[in-house]
């Protein structure tokens, strides 16, 4: 398990390194200064965009634009409209942009302009899951009057009457009604592109998709009014998001959905302190809040098991993942070797230092050198932590004031009972978000070192959740959650 952590630390530190690396070397992006753009969507064509269990807006379109908008500082719109007068309000100027899966083609061409393509296709039939009349075209067109679906004026439906002519298709308003008709039995097949088919069946199941392409590869794109001046900056965010990894990222979340573990709803206790801003908390109005929370929200909702927040004391809470008490401890535990002997852990999440939180005012020192010069001067810090362990390794037994919580620590800070804090960089950064009145100096007091999960020893657990970390890396639901707490 060692050597594994030690190889995934490796890697993390070179993914983090590499994506500095890429942001310093990217392009300068137009900046639009919070300009306020209309994006047309549907809202009926997953995965691109539709409405969630909760009626809210989702799909990769509005991940896209978010993103695309968040790196030019401009603020998307998103406006429904349906499908069969959407590039002509385009063209006239009604919506600044289409999203929405627009395939490009040069007679819309004539009537808008398009972004740089963005996404290769094919087309394909997508039927119930149960048919075994026909595995090929050939073979639905061989069977007596016939059916296929699709919507009115899509390049789908220029196909459908291309491959099976223009009596043997019915074309309907929106994709979800012509997949209604389908699965109640009315037509026999819809035509459809392939990344839409896959989002229908992922969103409704019951039906699968046959192998044969019914076209070329084609190209989709972002419609413009013709002229429109936005389309230099959001061809270069999407170079930018490209370049940095992240549409990758969006592109796994919406179209990729590898098989993961499912345990079935059950209940999984996670140790937390709620006194270790940012990873977990109590906020202003009561509640229990955090990083810790968001993610084992996240890894259960991708996994099929409901979390369970224990609330206990630092000190004893990898002694109680030894024995069992818990199925996990969140906390920000640092990985050590030591306590590799009796607790496992999970892959390593992120990578931090260690630091000095000081109060803000504080004029008598920056360095840690300084600090020692002093005379009588005491640090403070959270008992049977790594953060101890430093401060009597740097500033000695004698100078260190242990503490039960790191709350306290801080209290005693900023009452002048000691001079500095012995914390983690991420988690200093999260009681002076939450309190205010204090700073970090900028010497780091150790090494990078990296965070994990603890399980009691032997875990069936630890794989589950490391493949849902793995997944929410790679869709960048990772990235979002870090964003939200840590920035």
């Amino acid at each position: 398990m060692r050597l594994k952590l030690l190889l995934i630390a490796l890697i993390l530190a070179v993914l983090s390194v590499s994506g500095i690396m890429a942001q310093d070397a990217a392009p300068e992006l137009p900046d639009l200064e919070g300009l306020e753009i209309a994006i047309a969507v549907e809202n009926a064509y997953p995965p691109y965009n539709y409405l969630d269990e909760d009626g809210v807006g989702i799909g990769w379109d509005y991940d896209t634009f978010r993103d695309i908008c968040r790196l030019i500082n401009c603020v998307p719109i998103f406006e429904v409209t349906s499908w069969d007068g959407m590039l002509i309000a385009i063209a006239s100027g009604e919506f600044d942009v289409a999203a929405d899966g627009i395939t490009f083609t040069s007679e819309r061409d004539e009537s808008v302009d398009f972004s740089q393509l963005y996404q290769a296709y094919d087309e394909t039939l997508l039927v119930r899951e149960s048919e075994d009349r026909f595995d090929t075209v050939e073979g639905l067109l061989a069977l007596p009057d016939f059916k296929v679906g699709t919507q009115i004026g899509t390049t789908n439906e220029i196909t459908a009457h291309n491959v099976f002519g223009i009596d043997n298709t019915r074309s309907f308003d929106t994709f979800g009604a012509a997949i209604e008709a389908m699965l109640n039995d009315d037509v026999d097949a819809v035509v459809v592109d392939r990344p839409a088919a896959e989002g229908y069946i992922e969103a409704q199941g019951g039906m699968r998709t046959l192998e044969e392409s019914l076209s070329g590869q084609q190209g989709l794109a972002f419609a413009f009014p013709p002229g429109s001046t936005l389309i230099a900056p959001i061809n270069a965010a999407m170079d930018a998001l490209v370049a940095s990894g992240r549409w990758d990222q969006i592109y796994t979340r919406w179209f990729v959905t590898p098989e993961l573990p499912d345990l079935e709803g059950q209940e999984i206790t996670i140790a937390v302190e709620n006194a270790y801003p940012p990873y977990n908390y109590i906020d202003d109005q009561g509640a229990a809040v955090g990083w810790d929370y968001d993610t084992f929200n996240a890894i259960c909702a991708l996994i099929n098991c409901t979390p369970i927040f224990e609330v206990t004391s630092w000190d004893g809470m990898l002694i109680a993942i030894a024995s069992g008490e818990f199925d996990v401890a969140a906390d920000g535990i640092t990985y050590t070797a030591e306590r590799d002997e009796s607790v496992d852990f999970s892959q390593l999440y992120q990578s931090y230092d260690e630091t000095l939180l000081v109060r803000d005012a504080e004029d008598r020192f920056t360095t840690v050198d300084e600090l020692l010069a002093l005379p009588d001067f005491m640090v403070g810090t959270q008992i049977g932590t790594t953060n101890e362990i430093t401060a009597h390794a740097v500033f000695g037994a004698d100078r260190t004031r242990s503490f039960d919580t790191f709350g306290a620590a801080i209290e005693a800070l900023l009452n002048d009972d000691v001079d500095a804090v012995v914390v983690d960089r991420p988690a200093a950064e999260g009681y002076i978000e939450a309190q205010g009145g204090m700073r970090t100096i900028e010497e780091s007091l150790s090494g990078v070192q990296g965070l994990a999960f603890a399980f009691p020893p032997g875990s069936t657990l630890i794989a589950s959740v490391n493949a849902a970390m793995d997944r929410m890396i790679a869709d960048g639901t990772w990235n979002d959650i870090y964003r939200a707490w840590f920035e």
